[in-house]
């Protein structure tokens, strides 16, 4: 009889963790898993529009098999895990299920079968390897800020990140649209020039606070915005295509 398949979680709340960045994405997802002591989970999912793209990676598992587990509902998983008090977990991985048992609690959560979700066409390689001619940082509460003021900015879905007099700025407004109300962030000092590029505000709102600082690189040739985010266990890459002005 073949071994079976498991999944060890040392860190219960950093698998929570990395399952609600991929759940505010999109509510299905292919996991991939990747054999190891450490063991590797990724996964790429992207939003109905495909202006936002996330790789994400948790390194916290051990596992024993190499293959895809097809997550029809991420956040009823999520769910089912909260009710897990124990840290690590230890996870059976059935042909078509999940299945848990612990001192307090068991339950099968069922997958779906290969082929019935897609992934994006984007190769993974090709996202690691993007190039952009400009980097910043900034940090949780900077992103934060954003997303608080567009409860002021509530005529526009779009934020415009651009330079003025040497300071790096966020704007919330719509500048192809008349009288639209608007409110600016100053990001602070830096060191290149950047014409503004407008993101979906929606797509930012989207965006992981599990760390805190956020790494953003800029190809101002293509309009494509890298946003990188991790914890000691969990690398989020977002990329975000820019909007027409």
């Amino acid at each position: 009889m073949a071994d079976k398949r498991e999944l060890k979680v040392q860190d219960r709340p950093e698998f929570v963790r990395f399952l609600d960045a991929i759940s505010k994405i999109n509510e299905s997802a292919i996991v991939n898993v990747q054999e190891g002591s450490p063991g590797l989970l990724s996964c790429l999912v992207s939003s109905a529009d495909n202006t936002l793209i996330l790789l994400a990676e948790l390194d916290s598992v051990s596992t024993n098999f190499s293959g895809t587990n097809n997550i029809p509902d991420v956040k009823k998983l999520i769910r089912v895990v909260d009710t897990i008090n124990s840290k690590d977990i230890n996870i059976t991985v059935n042909s078509n299920n999940y299945e848990y048992k612990g001192n307090h609690i068991k339950f099968k959560y069922h997958l779906y079968e290969d082929g019935l979700l897609s992934k994006p066409t984007i190769n993974i390689e090709k996202i690691k390897s993007f190039k952009y001619d400009i980097s910043f940082s900034i940090t949780k509460d900077i992103l934060q800020a954003i997303i608080k003021g567009s409860t002021f900015a509530t005529e526009t879905n779009k934020i415009y990140l651009y330079t003025e007099d040497g300071n790096l700025k966020a704007e919330l407004t719509d500048r192809a649209r008349h009288n639209t109300d608007a409110l600016c962030l100053d990001l602070g000092k830096v060191e290149f020039n950047l014409s503004p590029i407008p993101l979906n505000l929606d797509n930012i709102k989207l965006l992981s606070t599990i760390g805190q600082k956020i790494d953003i690189g800029i190809n101002t040739e293509y309009g494509v915005c890298i946003f990188d985010i991790q914890t000691n266990t969990i690398k989020l890459k977002y990329i975000i295509t820019s909007l027409t002005q």
